[in-house]
């Protein structure tokens, strides 16, 4: 992602501001913003998230919980410094050009749902937690194991939609948004593959066993995100 003179991010094709209007190299700085911005967001929503969810399901025992809840504790952190630097930049556009995208009906819709999905996900880590403890000691799911896994499959779906909603909201070029919707889409098929696999094979598991106190605990240190 690049300024407005690189790739085609921020181009006026798009609804957000094109930077034309801030003083001194303020344009230039709003541009690297935004471009990290995007890219932070991308790299938590389509990579850090979905791959630490399959490492919960390909791995097994404390390896698969501590990868799990490394890659998600990176991810949400990336996340949250994405999130700041949109805050910025929307305060920035707002001193410089005047307009105040929280506001906009054309604009807020993107700031919003980040706000949303961030606030989601940093509960994420206290009901994995929750979950972990209760099943722990009865060895099935509870409400806080659901509530853990939704929690995060929805938000994160709905974060790499924002995404793409950034990109044509920026004016990216044809070719970026291509490149993230085909992206995000083959992540996101792999990450729910990979959750009906495990679906499956607990299916099959509980088929087998009894829900006993005696029965061994399966792989389910944590629900994925």
């Amino acid at each position: 992602m690049a300024g407005p003179s690189g790739s085609g991010y921020g181009s006026a094709s798009g609804s957000g501001p094109t930077f034309g209007n801030f003083a001194g190299g303020g344009m230039e700085t709003a541009a690297r913003m935004r471009a990290a911005h995007g890219i932070m967001a991308a790299v938590a929503m389509v990579a850090l998230f979905p791959t630490g969810a399959i490492f919960m399901r390909i791995f097994s025992g404390r390896l698969a919980l501590w990868m799990h809840a490394l890659t998600q504790v990176a991810g949400l952190g990336v996340f949250a410094g994405a999130v700041g630097l949109g805050l910025q930049l929307v305060s920035e556009v707002r001193e410089n050009i005047g307009r105040d995208l929280l506001h906009e009906s054309s604009t807020s819709y993107h700031s919003i749902i980040g706000l949303v999905v961030l606030g989601c996900l940093a509960v994420q880590p206290v009901l994995g937690l929750i979950h972990h403890e209760w099943f722990r000691r009865l060895h099935r799911r509870q409400i806080w194991s659901y509530l853990h896994l939704f929690n995060g499959r929805i938000p994160i779906t709905l974060g790499m939609m924002n995404g793409g909603l950034g990109l044509w909201m920026a004016g990216a070029s044809d070719r970026l948004k291509v490149a993230y919707v085909v992206t995000a889409a083959a992540m996101w098929t792999l990450w729910m593959m990979t959750a009906l696999w495990a679906e499956w094979k607990r299916w099959r598991k509980d088929r087998s066993w009894s829900w006993s106190a005696s029965r061994p605990e399966v792989n389910e240190g944590g629900v994925p995100f």
